[in-house]
């Protein structure tokens, strides 16, 4: 089973016009940028308690469906296998 992954990746291609109307932007200030960068840190976090609570679920029901599949070793089965080594 392979880990499933995100990628997200971008090309800004935007028509010479806009390239032009931008250049006379000015930076946003850095209380706006803090508050931005703020809200997506609690954002981010919120997401991967999420997630997190989300796959532990999984694991857990998947570890007792694999629990049950199993029948528990007799005694002789368990000195078969430490004497076979």
């Amino acid at each position: 089973m392979s880990l499933a992954t995100i990628s997200i990746s971008y090309e800004l291609n935007p028509p010479a016009q806009i390239v032009k109307e931008a250049q006379g932007l000015t930076s946003p200030s850095e209380a706006k940028l803090e508050t931005y960068y703020g809200g997506l840190r609690v954002g981010i976090a919120k997401a991967k308690d999420q997630l997190g609570k989300e796959l532990t679920e999984w694991r857990d029901a998947v570890g007792k469906a694999e629990l049950s599949k199993e029948r528990p070793k007799t005694r002789g089965e368990e000195e078969e296998e430490e004497g076979g080594e």
